[in-house]
């Protein structure tokens, strides 16, 4: 088996917007931390797994699918899959800039060829998982969810850990909205501070299923002092775990993909059924949902047609632990539905789509005006869940 990994610096060498809230229209060019995709990679003889996790609101499929067919032409090899995930920060360059995603998708190709790969042999890999909510918990009040999930996967040769995957599930939206300058948020944080205290060893990071998860009514404050105090908190925890001793299990991977058709409806939301309880956030953000809603149902033959329709669920088993990768903002509710001691539910992978959230969701949240998969679609992404 060979491995590789390496780490780009994406930052856009001209002004773009930030992206992820409605308000961030001003042109910036300062960055406040480094953004970067990271690269890993692990070949052999039947199967070429290459991974980007990019500090980015997201990475649509048509991009992943171009990316995967021009790297087989260039190696010639129809064994590559590639696996596209971001870290959601809601302050990275904007993937509506076409100017910038040229940019990166250019700069993408140019770095993965230019990897080197290195041999490695009885490599073993182990899965931690630990309740947390060091960062983030349900940003719905009323709602309590459970399913806030830190997990750490180390890969070992021999006694030589060389690589590790964390895993959390929570929004990148410490910071407020109007942050006059680009972040890799907190796990850009966290992932510093991890290389600099293994500095032999590579990182990197998968967002979980954080629809329903944010930092509201965790952090004591917006600004980057209070990311990293909560950043801190979460790189204790790490610690803490790979201090641990974990069962570890041969290296061996199995990929899967499967396509999923979305149908989409405006289903009837009852106002009424605001709750009296809301913060002064969760009231503002339904405010703005209801906007949402109001131009999605007046453009709705225009907008339907220009809905996602077609999505990508990806599965990677490395024999320790199962990756579930998913494109849209799913609800952690979805994590039920796994086996959370062997798989790991992921979102912003592969593309990107709207909220999902359960079915038969009581609660009026901002997210639910922008949901409008089918509950045909809802119970069919379920049933690729337990079966991928």
């Amino acid at each position: 088996m060979k491995y590789s990994f390496t780490k780009i610096n994406i930052q856009a060498p001209f002004p773009t917007t930030a992206c992820g809230h409605s308000c961030q229209t001003v042109l910036l060019n300062e960055f406040h931390d480094p953004l970067y995709v990271r690269v890993f990679s692990f070949k052999n003889d039947d199967l070429w797994i290459i991974h980007y996790s990019l500090d980015l609101l997201a990475f649509d499929l048509e991009h992943r699918d171009l990316l995967e067919e021009k790297l087989k032409e260039h190696y010639k090899d129809d064994h590559i899959r590639v696996i596209t995930s971001t870290t959601h920060t809601h302050y990275a360059n904007s993937v509506r800039d076409p100017k910038y995603v040229e940019y990166l998708f250019d700069l993408l190709l140019k770095e993965t060829v230019k990897m080197e790969y290195r041999d490695v042999e009885d490599v073993t890999a182990s899965y931690q998982r630990i309740h947390s909510t060091a960062v983030g918990k349900s940003r719905i009040s009323g709602y309590e969810t459970n399913n806030e999930m830190l997990c750490l996967i180390r890969f070992y040769q021999k006694e030589n850990n060389f690589f590790n995957i964390v895993t959390y599930n929570c929004h990148p939206t410490i910071l407020k909205a109007e942050t006059p300058y680009f972040s890799a948020e907190y796990p850009g944080y966290v992932l510093k501070k991890l290389e600099d205290t293994y500095p032999e060893s590579d990182f990197t990071f998968f967002q979980g299923a954080a629809g329903d998860i944010s930092s509201r009514f965790v952090r004591d404050g917006q600004d980057y002092e209070a990311l990293t105090k909560l950043g801190d908190a979460l790189f204790s925890q790490i610690i803490s775990l790979m201090n641990e001793e974990a069962e570890r299990k041969p290296l061996k991977f199995t990929y899967k993909e499967v396509p999923i058709e979305y149908d989409h409806e405006f289903t009837p939301i009852d106002l009424s059924k605001i709750r009296s309880d809301l913060s002064e956030r969760e009231m503002e953000t339904i405010r703005l949902g209801q906007i949402e809603r109001q131009k999605l149902e007046n453009k709705a033959s225009e907008i339907f047609s220009s809905l996602i329709r077609k999505a990508l669920i990806v599965s990677l088993d490395i024999a320790c632990v199962k990756f579930i990768f998913f494109p849209n903002e799913i609800f952690s509710k979805y994590m039920d539905y796994i086996d959370l001691n062997h798989e790991i539910l992921l979102s912003y992978s592969n593309g990107y789509g709207p909220y999902v959230l359960p079915i038969d969701f009581e609660y009026i949240t901002y997210e639910m005006f922008t949901d409008t998969l089918t509950r045909k679609t809802k119970e069919k992404i379920i049933e690729i869940l337990q079966t991928i």
